[in-house]
């Protein structure tokens, strides 16, 4: 479902509000932009679920002309070894999740669960 900055994901029992602005930031500044932009709930099992559904959810956003979902995207999770400095990323393409220094620039999308 389109708003009017934004879509919505439902499946499996989950309904996910994704920004269609994809950023490339570092990770402290794709949190902040998340918060400032409606999101919070970039959890690796919400990046995962837009994984899953890739291609349907492109196959939406192409009809109405809007960026795609693909490559790697910052989840808001800290990497378990080297907390401070890592955090995870899922590549959308796939769900492949891998972690990485806070300190590189990725893509983010808000999300938020409703």
């Amino acid at each position: 479902t389109a708003e009017e900055n934004s879509f919505i994901v439902e499946a499996e029992g989950k309904k996910l509000r994704v920004s269609f602005e994809e950023k490339n930031l570092n990770w402290k500044d794709a949190q902040k932009w998340c918060k400032e932009n409606g999101g919070g709930d970039e959890s690796v099992d919400n990046l995962r679920l837009l994984a899953k559904y890739r291609e349907s959810i492109n196959n939406e956003l192409e009809a109405l002309g809007k960026e795609t979902l693909g490559g790697w995207i910052w989840s808001n999770e800290r990497a378990y070894i080297n907390p401070s400095n890592c955090a995870f990323v899922v590549f959308l393409n796939y769900g492949y999740v891998n972690f990485i220094s806070q300190s590189i620039d990725y893509y983010v999308r808000s999300v938020s669960a409703l």
